[in-house]
């Protein structure tokens, strides 16, 4: 029997054990009696917090990450729980108008350039910030912007790195320098090889290419996009970068050498990164000897803490087995909530999600929101004072119960999952810790 058999079963058996205990559980406060639930108007409601409750994490579908309304992750982290993170950004660059390097009064060999530089406009980070080399290729494949792209895109580049920055960093609090001059804004300023860069492009003067970005021989044929990323192995943080932003683009400064010496003024050509261009970002994980992979190989050791993880990183999946001696009973759930502490610790350098989303599985087999969402009072935003996240399933027990839809997985996500990197530890309810998982139920037979 191969070991993930065995952990299939180990699985399999550990739900059929909560499903009895739950079902044990329920038949306890009947016969011994429960307490009256003191927010519920019915004297006769009866109170629970005892059902079992099932947990472990799994690895996330893939998500779209083109053109999102928010940053792009870039750089790469070591999280002490959760392992490795690399974020890298692919998109097109565009010229700012058509245009010819040559002088009126001279040749191509007259434009001396003086420097190349791209400049990133930072909107905040992940983990603490430390230097990485960062890496900048172009594209060898087209890329649109009708298409979709995800976090595990990956496409071909030219084997070439235009970067020539080293290890740098940023200090994501304190505003830059753009084009030498200080701005209200943090800027990572990655210089370019000119050789790489510019002398090809400038080379293409007088013909289509420089002519327009979009049709056949113009610029987007000819420079494809590019991919920007750092080295793995790094613990240099993750940059959020704005690619909208007016100070996100690439400058090309050069000279016109073609007069006398003193009108040899530097002038500068803009590549830009905006609203026109496709862009999207993919991210590699690496759980290689933490402790999500244990549990990712073997769910049990999901009653203890389980994970949850941005930009693709690993979902939580909870069950609640003994909720089964209620379906087809004449009662009402007056209120259902479930309970998830989290491990949090003060000036933690990698905070938790905003807000989780809770999901069940659909008649289709697919997840949708349960339908307590859609009245707007399903929870799941952070309480940092009490360090936990509180979900309404209300109306979805009163689903189950009524045998609408069967009591099935839950599906436990990040808001904001593909533009952020935040990840949770959430405690199981057979947690160590001294605030463990729960739910809690309020019914009313009839």
């Amino acid at each position: 029997m191969t070991l993930l058999k065995k952990s299939q079963n180990l699985f399999l058996s550990l739900v059929f054990l909560f499903y009895i205990v739950g079902i044990n559980s329920c038949i306890k406060n009947k016969e011994f009696g429960l307490e009256v639930d003191p927010e519920s108007s019915s004297v006769n409601a009866i109170y629970s917090d005892t059902f079992s409750l099932v947990s472990f994490s799994v690895i996330s579908d893939s998500i779209n990450t083109d053109e999102l309304n928010g940053p792009s992750p870039l750089g790469n982290y070591i999280d002490p729980v959760f392992g490795e993170v690399n974020a890298a950004i692919i998109t097109q660059i565009r010229i700012e108008q058509a245009y010819d390097f040559t002088p009126i009064n001279g040749t191509i060999n007259d434009i001396v350039v003086d420097s190349v530089v791209m400049y990133l406009a930072i909107d905040g980070n992940y983990g603490e910030i430390e230097k990485q080399e960062f890496i900048v290729e172009i594209l060898d494949e087209d890329i649109f912007k009708d298409s979709t792209y995800n976090n595990k895109t990956f496409l071909n580049t030219k084997s070439v790195n235009l970067s020539e920055s080293g290890n740098i960093k940023s200090d994501p609090l304190f505003p830059g320098y753009f084009a030498g001059i200080l701005v209200d804004k943090a800027i990572l300023r990655i210089p370019l090889k000119i050789e790489e860069f510019a002398k090809p492009i400038i080379n293409q003067s007088g013909s289509s290419v420089l002519n327009g970005n979009d049709g056949d021989n113009e610029f987007l044929s000819f420079f494809k996009g590019i991919k920007i990323s750092t080295t793995n192995v790094v613990n240099g943080g993750i940059y959020y970068i704005d690619l909208l932003n007016s100070y996100s683009k690439i400058k090309l400064f050069y000279r016109d050498t073609s007069s006398v010496s003193s009108e040899h003024d530097t002038l500068d050509f803009d590549f830009n990164i905006n609203s026109n261009c496709a862009y999207f970002h993919n991210v590699a994980h690496d759980y290689s000897g933490t402790a999500v992979e244990s549990l990712i190989n073997d769910p049990a050791f999901g009653q203890d803490q389980f994970y949850i993880q941005s930009l693709g990183g690993v979902n939580g999946r909870l069950i609640i087995p003994g909720l089964d001696s209620l379906i087809g009973k004449q009662i009402i759930i007056n209120k259902a909530e479930i309970k998830l502490p989290f491990e949090d610790y003060l000036y933690d350098n990698f905070p938790s999600p905003s807000a989780l989303f809770i999901s069940r599985k659909g008649v289709d087999g697919n997840y949708e929101f349960l339908p307590d969402l859609f009245e707007g009072n399903q929870g799941g935003v952070l309480d940092p004072l009490n360090k936990n996240y509180n979900f309404n399933i209300t109306r979805h027990l009163n689903e189950v119960i009524s045998e609408k839809i069967s009591n099935d997985t839950f599906k436990i996500f990040p808001n904001g999952s593909g533009i952020t990197a935040n990840r949770v530890v959430l405690n199981g309810m057979n947690s160590t810790k001294k605030d463990k998982a729960k739910v809690i139920i309020s019914y009313t037979k009839y």
